[in-house]
């Protein structure tokens, strides 16, 4: 009968509803760097165009170092070589060691994360390379 409450406080006074006239808002600003600036939202870029991709060697140079060392260990125990194959491997062993860790919860507990980590990634390594003789 009643579409809301509000409906039905309105008409035992003997009226409809008043019309809403609901203003618009103000456009919302963001304060700047300066605090005495503000800048409106049709000026703020959330994503400036960049020439150049940005490395972080701090996070590249360990984790490829850490990928070659994996992709080694996981190389003695299933065989194969060379240097580049290792990084490469490790790199995407870590990935899918980190991968399975995320969807199936199994964790190597050896009380050391470092230890944990790395054991997963040459878990993840080994699986690597026994899908890509398995493909070849």
């Amino acid at each position: 009968m009643f579409k809301n409450d509000a409906d039905a406080l309105w008409l035992p006074l003997g009226g409809s509803p008043p019309a809403l006239h609901i203003a618009p808002m103000p456009p919302r600003t963001r304060k700047s760097a300066k605090p005495d600036r503000v800048v409106r939202d049709e000026e703020v870029e959330i994503l400036p165009p960049r020439r150049t991709l940005p490395l972080d060697w701090s996070v590249i140079v360990p984790t490829v170092a850490f990928g070659t060392v994996t992709g080694f260990a996981a190389s003695l125990i299933v065989g194969g070589g060379g240097v580049i194959r290792h990084a490469v491997v490790g790199v995407l062993g870590m990935l899918v060691g980190q991968g399975i860790v995320r969807l199936t919860g199994w964790r190597l507990n050896t009380g050391y994360g470092f230890l944990d980590d790395a054991g997963m990634a040459v878990i993840g390594a080994i699986l690597i390379i026994l899908l890509a003789r398995f493909i070849a």
